[in-house]
């Protein structure tokens, strides 16, 4: 019953989080920029933040051990990629890829580009998305300025890296709030991969999430002062 019941979850709501929402982007970019540069941050046409998780499992055993092995973690475990702005919404989600996967390869193999080419031109203005220095650069993607190789470190460069990566924390708080309400997703024992759909679980939990904080909000969006949309507007029921 209760994998029908996200089963039927997934396949009537997953747009909402899978695909890019380009016009709650348009209705809400111009107050995320705000509000992250009014929090400290050093861009102000940054209007979300980008990064890959890990959701640990459950070892698998045979040929499919090796794929899920991530080597920098020492575990098993499914990689997602995920969007997710300053209300505390995580704005677009994707996965599995296997654990040993790098962060960019997501990026790539989800058309991420192309997306936040054609989802970040707003009214005119190009807006950006910050993430870390796994991600290159380009003028809807920013990322931290890397360290000097013999040299100096430039002192407004260390300075934007400082106050964005303050900010860009907010990505991780988005992963610790999933794991809080749904806490079996952190219990990786319990999460076998050959046994039950765990990317639809923690696919659907993100959605579920998604519905709590438009109804109550979350850390991220006390923290950065951006009310979330109406749960009527985030699902576009009219």
């Amino acid at each position: 019953m209760f994998y029908e019941a996200i089963e039927q979850l997934d396949v009537r709501w997953s747009g909402m989080l899978c695909s890019w929402r380009g016009d709650l982007m348009e209705e809400r970019a111009v107050m995320y920029a705000q509000r992250v540069f009014e929090k400290g941050g050093a861009l102000d046409n940054c209007v979300v933040f980008i990064d890959g998780t890990g959701l640990f499992v459950a070892r698998p055993g045979g040929a499919l051990q090796r794929s899920v092995c991530s080597g920098h973690k020492r575990t098993h475990m499914l990689k997602f990629q995920t969007v997710t702005t300053p209300d505390g919404l995580i704005f677009h989600f994707y996965g599995p890829v296997t654990g040993r996967r790098h962060d960019i390869t997501m990026y790539c193999k989800a058309g991420t580009d192309d997306m936040l080419q054609a989802g970040l031109h707003i009214g005119g203005i190009q807006d950006c998305i910050y993430g870390d220095k796994a991600y290159l650069i380009r003028p809807w993607l920013q990322v931290a300025f890397p360290a000097p190789l013999g040299g100096e470190a430039d002192a407004d460069e260390d300075t934007q890296n400082t106050d964005m990566a303050g900010l860009r924390v907010l990505v991780e708080w988005g992963y610790k709030e999933v794991k809080q309400v749904f806490t079996s997703l952190d219990f990786k024992r319990k999460l076998k991969i050959r046994e039950g759909p765990v990317a639809l679980v923690y696919r659907c939990a993100a959605l579920l999430w998604n519905m709590r904080t438009c109804l109550y909000g979350s850390q991220t969006a006390s923290f950065i002062r951006c009310d979330p949309p109406d749960l009527e507007k985030y699902l576009s029921i009219e």
